[in-house]
């Protein structure tokens, strides 16, 4: 039995926030020993005044039944960039297989973070355990082909159906998001 609890090892701190710089980052782990049987999630919430304040949430996780989200899937919240919540289901084979997915999510992580250094600089490193998430970069492959592959498999998962066209347009121009899904996976999806 492999537990799948990353938070502890791959990140610094859990909950930054500084009040000055009007910026949040806050990290939120639901641990499962047995997948099969339990729910998991690893979620980071992201939250930082601009022009106007930006509430992103990027998420990792799968529900059990009856939740209609049941299977292993990515999780996105971007309502202040007009693109709104929307999802990509992830097909996982077994416990290892979804090991490495977390494991890349966890890399892409510091894309989010790094973009964040312009309100402060040093974040990414006060918040992850640089050395460790540094080599998972396989993983983030591993998780880019999960992506791909869920994008032709089930397409792209909106919970608001109206405007979809137009929210693809603003998701494949979305810098954070390309970086995160992939260039080549955000190409795939403008092309519909």
């Amino acid at each position: 039995m492999k537990a799948l609890h990353f938070s502890k090892k791959y990140f610094n701190t859990l909950l930054f926030e500084d009040v000055d710089k009007k910026l949040k980052v806050e990290i939120r782990e639901t641990p499962s020993i047995e997948i099969d049987r339990e729910e998991y999630s690893l979620r980071i919430t992201t939250r930082f005044e601009d022009i106007k304040i930006i509430h992103r949430d990027y998420a990792i996780e799968h529900h059990m039944l009856p939740n209609k989200h049941y299977f292993p899937h990515l999780q996105f919240k971007f309502n202040a960039d007009e693109i709104g919540q929307f999802r990509i289901r992830i097909d996982i084979n077994d416990i290892d297989d979804y090991k490495k997915a977390i494991l890349g999510f966890i890399y892409k992580i510091k894309s989010i973070l790094t973009d964040l250094e312009r309100f402060r600089l040093g974040l990414t490193a006060e918040i992850l355990v640089l050395d460790l998430v540094n080599e998972l970069e396989e993983h983030s492959k591993f998780l880019d082909g999960k992506i791909r592959d869920g994008i032709i498999k089930y397409k792209i998962e909106f919970d608001e159906k109206c405007g979809a066209k137009d929210k693809l347009s603003k998701l494949s121009k979305n810098p954070l998001l390309l970086d995160f899904l992939g260039k080549d996976n955000l190409q795939m999806l403008s092309k519909g």
